[in-house]
């Protein structure tokens, strides 16, 4: 099994060394999740729109749902919040056939929301409403709880490392898929959409956002069988460390797919 390759997406084969597994899920991503509402009126502005249509949105949330349209086994680890757009998102998510059975609801906090419109040829201007919403408050705990090591890839989003708790938890989540990888799971760590919602300046200098070289080494490097354990506690433990980032403006981009 492969993700094809597209552009910047990485071709990745599931037929790693190590002895064989019988994965539950073929994909697992991990990230953000919305309710995207698109400008029914193509082609004006913001002020001449009248009525607008619900989708499902969020880059893990369109990989999840596009490879399970494929013939694919998929599997979301998200976070929705306690509220009636969370519901929305959720029943999409279970008419798709997306596994999200270890996706939180987060008590208090909203389920993400993007406002868009269409002027073609190129122009999609995006509205971004995230501020404490609930896919930023995943935790290394919603990871432990998800089947990252019954998954044959795992995708992490560039997203995921703009804020805390969200932050700790991608990045333990690498750890643990790094781990996975002598039972063959493919790490396929999406540097896309980070940019748009973090700064390099908002993290600790061994873990800006150019990840390219610490992506590298989560992608390639295969531990012994005995160094997993350790170095899984390491990370929960690094995970529970004051976090160093401050908040950061996000401003809008370009919606890579729709769901």
């Amino acid at each position: 099994m492969a993700l094809l390759k597209h552009k910047r997406v990485v071709k990745l084969s599931s037929q790693q060394p190590g002895p064989h597994v019988a994965h539950r899920f073929d994909v697992l991503t991990m990230g953000r999740s919305s309710i995207d509402l698109y400008a029914h009126q193509i082609g004006v502005p913001i002020t001449s729109v009248t009525s607008f249509d619900a989708y499902v949105g969020g880059c893990p949330t369109n990989i999840a749902v596009g490879v399970r349209r494929l013939g694919l086994r998929s599997a979301l680890l998200t976070a929705v919040g306690d509220d009636q757009v969370g519901d929305f998102v959720l029943n999409f998510l279970n008419r798709e056939d997306v596994d999200v059975s270890a996706t939180p609801r987060k008590r208090g906090k909203r389920t993400s929301a993007v406002v868009l419109t269409i002027q073609p040829p190129d122009a999609f201007p995006l509205t971004f409403y995230r501020e404490g919403c609930a896919d930023r408050e995943l935790s290394p705990e919603d990871v432990d709880r998800a089947p990252l090591a019954e998954s044959a890839i795992v995708v992490l989003t560039g997203t995921g490392l703009s804020h805390e708790p969200a932050r700790a938890a991608t990045m333990y989540a690498a750890r643990r898929a790094r781990c996975a990888a002598r039972s063959g799971i493919p790490r396929a760590p999406d540097r896309r959409s980070g940019g748009r919602f973090a700064r390099p300046s908002s993290m600790r200098g061994d873990e800006r956002l150019d990840l390219g070289p610490r992506w590298h080494e989560i992608g390639a490097a295969v531990p012994r069988d005995d160094d997993c354990a350790g170095r899984v506690a390491d990370a929960r433990r690094a995970s529970e460390r004051p976090a160093a980032a401050q908040p950061v403006q996000e401003s809008g981009g370009k919606r890579v797919a729709g769901a």
